[in-house]
């Protein structure tokens, strides 16, 4: 039997492990993504490979939710991020391109087009069974 410390000592490192494995799982990003910075008379273009030249699948529209999140490209690693200035870190977000999955369509968004879904609601749907 460990003694009241070591106990202790046990259910502290236990938990801290939990929550070590949380933030790895939620490292890679959200879910679910929503559409920001787009204008109500522009579309996001979801496209067939991560560039702006790259041959456009379909449009999506200015206020959509649900996009879901298929990975990202081009972010800097957190080692790489703490050693930059203000104007890069800037910059780096204006190149990164995130796959997702929007009503069945599965391509590229520019990443700067993209927030943090948090409308349950709208997700609800798009979520794999």
């Amino acid at each position: 039997m460990l003694s009241m410390p070591r106990q202790i000592s046990a259910t502290i490192l236990l938990a801290a492990a939990g929550w070590v494995t949380v933030a790895f799982a939620t490292a890679d990003g959200p879910d679910f993504y929503a559409v920001t910075g787009i204008t109500a008379e522009d579309v996001l273009i979801l496209r067939s490979a991560p560039a702006d030249d790259a041959e456009p699948i379909a449009t999506i529209p200015h206020n959509a939710h649900g996009l879901q999140n298929l990975g990202c490209q081009g972010l800097p690693s957190v080692g790489e991020w703490t050693q930059m200035t203000k104007n890069q870190r800037d910059e780096s977000r204006r190149h990164y391109w995130c796959k997702v999955n929007y009503q069945g369509a599965e391509g590229w968004v520019a990443g700067r087009f993209l927030r943090e879904d948090s409308d349950t609601a709208a997700c609800r749907e798009c979520r794999p069974q």
